[in-house]
C-alpha cells in the first residue's frame, strides 16, 4: 500500500492512477481523512460510455433533487441503469 498526500497526488496524479490501474493500494491523506484510488469498474466504466456526452454534473443535480423530494428508484439490470440515465 502506499500512502501520499494530496499535495503528492495532484503533482504525479498519472503516476497513481497507474499503480491503482495496476492493482496497487494507493491511499491519499488529506485533514478530512483517507481515501483511496479504485478503477472504475467495466460496468461503471460502460454506463459512463453510455451518458454520451451529457454533463455528469447536470445529471447529478438531477438526482440531488430526486433523492431530496424523497423519490427512489432501484433498478434490476444495468440495462435499466443505462435506459433511465438516457432519459434524463
Amino acid at each position: 500500500m502506499t500512502i501520499i498526500t494530496g499535495r503528492e497526488f495532484r503533482s504525479n496524479q498519472s503516476k497513481y492512477i497507474g499503480m491503482a490501474h495496476k492493482g496497487e493500494r494507493v491511499v491519499i491523506s488529506s485533514k478530512s481523512g483517507y481515501a483511496e484510488l479504485t478503477p472504475v469498474s467495466k460496468e461503471d466504466k460502460e454506463v459512463m460510455e453510455q451518458i454520451n456526452g451529457k454533463s455528469f454534473l447536470a445529471i447529478g443535480r438531477k438526482i440531488d433533487k430526486k433523492v431530496k423530494e424523497g423519490k427512489m428508484l432501484k433498478f434490476d439490470s444495468i440495462d435499466e441503469l443505462r435506459n433511465h440515465l438516457a432519459s434524463l
